[in-house]
């Protein structure tokens, strides 16, 4: 198995998602093949990476926050684009891909997210914060997916401080339900490391049901 988990906007709770499903999988390897706003590895590679159990891998990390485009940029960096995809391509299955910011960030000047994802080819998992506009924001990304002839693995649904209150926080779980053809699952705020594990033991039951 191998995924790609992209978000709506940045700041929605893709490496919290991505260390979750880490910790779910057995053997599984979980890398930040571009990351901005920190010195290396960076905070999110980290977090993902002892999820995990490995050390951390990331293949091109700026300290300025902005896209990676804009960032290895203003630092005088230069993304090679075969050698991310050599890179990524290199790590064993099971394999978790992290993405920057959303599903259009540009990457360099010529390419963006979704251009990665079209080159691996991996199914793409969209995490999106319960809050007011989720819709519309989350609706726009599986357009883009299925549009670019991409797998749409599913939806998460992250549980965000001053997010959507109720009703809406469920309102929204059952309108993404009804508008698209896969799962769409909720996930709980967590706050500590054990509380991570067992919701992404859940997550990754929902998402991917034993077969029968």
């Amino acid at each position: 198995m191998r995924l790609l988990i992209t978000g709506t906007d940045t700041e929605v709770g893709k490496s919290v998602i991505t260390a979750a499903l880490a910790s779910a999988i057995p053997g599984c390897t979980a890398v930040k093949p571009l990351a901005s706003g920190s010195l290396p590895p960076g905070e999110d590679a980290t977090l993902i990476a002892e999820a995990a159990g490995h050390p951390p891998q990331v293949r091109y990390c700026a300290p300025i926050p902005a896209s990676p485009d804009r960032a290895m940029h203003e630092a005088g960096m230069y993304l090679d684009w075969s050698d991310l995809l050599s890179w990524i391509r290199g790590f064993p299955a099971p394999l978790l891909v992290e993405g920057v910011g959303g599903f259009a960030v540009p990457l360099d000047r010529a390419h963006r997210v979704s251009d990665l994802a079209v080159e691996l080819g991996y199914p793409v998992l969209i995490v999106a914060a319960n809050r007011l506009g989720v819709l519309s924001h989350t609706l726009l990304t599986a357009e883009a997916i299925f549009s670019r002839g991409l797998t749409l693995a599913g939806v998460v649904l992250n549980t965000v401080p001053g997010g959507a209150p109720e009703p809406l926080s469920h309102w929204n779980l059952s309108d993404l339900r009804r508008e698209l053809p896969v799962p769409v699952v909720s996930f709980p705020m967590v706050t500590t490391a054990q509380e991570r594990r067992d919701a992404g033991a859940e997550l990754h039951a929902a998402l991917f049901p034993p077969q029968k």
